[in-house]
């Protein structure tokens, strides 16, 4: 029998603690540790981690980061050394400086880092279709209950009485407004024509019951259009978690059977 692929985790909070169900319910894995600032419930004493130096002496076959824009700044170098590295926090490489210090102690560790595609579909076809494509856009629609306005002084949820645009431009933008509700719309853009070329649009409404995003993507002789709904608690929308999921599985070949590529 072979060994569990061992999963490290950076952060506890919805998403993370959903992939701790996962792991624990299935016997091809097993978690190593969860880096957190302070001790969780729900959590065996044995698997928590609070000095990120520590990292180093916990080799896994695959960290996943669930943390923060900052917290992936500040920490991806003891991530990086304790193994590859899931990036879920994406919306952090809105800052192209957060991107270069992450792939270049990626480089010096000989380590990989990996941008799942989270809450959107079709990554995959973007990613071939890169050198084709001549425009990309998502509009996302939340309830203002759904979105974290913490980081954002243009607008505020008082401001939204109706169905309200609340961003329309460049991915990089709303990225910085609003990091921890669009990550997966970062890595669209990282997928396709970049964060600058790639827009978004956030249309705030009171009355949506799911969080929803719809993707177009256009060149010479296609036109793409992607529709997702989903039930969301928190920031998280509930397809974001099972996806995650998927692509740890893919990423450690944790999969028998067909390989869909």
């Amino acid at each position: 029998m072979s060994s569990p692929h061992t999963i490290g985790l950076v952060g506890f909070g919805r998403i993370c603690r959903a992939l701790y169900e996962y792991v624990e319910a299935d016997p091809d894995f097993e978690l190593d540790y969860a880096l957190v600032r302070s001790e969780k419930e729900g959590l065996p004493a044995s698997k928590q981690v609070t000095d990120p130096a520590a990292l180093a002496d916990r080799p896994v076959d695959l960290v996943v980061e669930g943390a923060t824009p900052e917290a992936l700044d500040e920490l991806h170098e003891a991530m990086l050394d304790s193994g590859d590295l899931m990036v879920l926090s994406g919306s952090a490489f809105a800052d192209a400086g957060v991107q270069t210090r992450v792939e270049r102690a990626a480089s010096e560790r000989d380590r990989a880092v990996y941008l799942p595609h989270a809450a959107l579909l079709g990554v995959d076809g973007l990613v071939d279709a890169r050198s084709e494509l001549e425009a990309v856009s998502i509009t996302a629609t939340k309830a203002p209950d759904h979105l974290d306005f913490s980081y954002t002084d243009a607008v505020s949820p008082e401001e939204v009485t109706g169905r309200t645009v609340l961003y329309e431009g460049p991915v990089r933008g709303l990225c910085k407004m609003f990091p921890r509700n669009f990550n997966s719309h970062a890595g669209v853009a990282l997928a396709s024509l970049g964060l600058d070329e790639t827009t978004s649009k956030l249309v705030a409404d009171p009355a949506a019951e799911s969080a929803d995003h719809v993707i177009r993507a256009s060149g010479e002789g296609f036109d793409l259009e992607i529709t997702r709904k989903s039930a969301i608690e928190g920031v998280t929308g509930d397809y974001t978690l099972v996806s995650i999921w998927g692509s740890m599985r893919r990423v450690l070949g944790a999969d028998e059977g067909l390989r869909f590529v």
